[in-house]
């Protein structure tokens, strides 16, 4: 899925972005696997967020208007609460439920006032090697899933990775530890970003 035509859209946009384009396609795949593995509510939640991206790439931004200060997130609070919830309530309940959905609406809200970084901006130096780290898990989870499905459930021959991470996620302290470093490298990350933007 492309969005290579910039007609129509605000100052800002970008053409033939594949920053843009890989992740929405690889939403939208993500999205139907999972509906044909009969989780409608995944299949939702992947293909709404392939249409937020493309919504906020549609989020223009002049660029005569200067940046204002980033959004300054109190990290050890959050990162506290997240570890109290999971300690005293655990998985699959309706506090964690309710504390995730907050963490994700939250970083989405901060991420929507910020713009997308200019076309010409060159990523890291040792960037490849992330992506090449990304892409090798991505593959390893598709070709597993792919094999339990042929297989007819868990394989222990060919797991996914879910089904290594799931046991040990049953101790409510490896569940906080697990949140905890979550929370820390999702906030390093939109810290990361709002960095890089303001000195493009």
């Amino acid at each position: 899925m492309a969005v290579s035509s910039s007609e129509g859209h605000p100052a800002g946009y970008s053409r033939g972005r594949l920053a843009v384009d890989l992740p929405v396609a690889g939403l939208v795949i993500a999205a139907f696997a999972h509906g044909i593995r009969g989780a409608p509510a995944d299949a939702v939640i992947f293909f709404a967020a392939a249409v937020l991206l493309l919504v906020t790439e549609r989020h223009g931004h002049a660029p005569d208007d200067p940046l204002g200060a980033p959004a300054r997130l109190p990290a050890l609070p959050l990162i506290a609460v997240v570890v109290l919830v999971a300690l005293v309530f655990g998985r699959q309940t309706v506090p964690m439920l309710l504390t995730v959905s907050a963490i994700g609406i939250g970083a989405l809200a901060v991420e929507w006032r910020e713009p997308s970084l200019p076309p010409a901006r060159r990523g890291p130096a040792r960037g490849w090697v992330w992506v090449a780290l990304a892409l090798a898990w991505c593959v390893w989870e598709l070709v597993a899933f792919i094999y339990e499905q042929a297989a007819g459930g868990l394989s222990m021959t060919h797991p996914t990775m879910s089904d290594l991470v799931d046991p040990m996620l049953g101790n409510r302290v490896v569940q906080a530890l697990a949140l905890a470093v979550w929370m820390a490298a999702g906030l390093a990350m939109l810290r990361a970003a709002a960095a890089a933007r303001r000195s493009a």
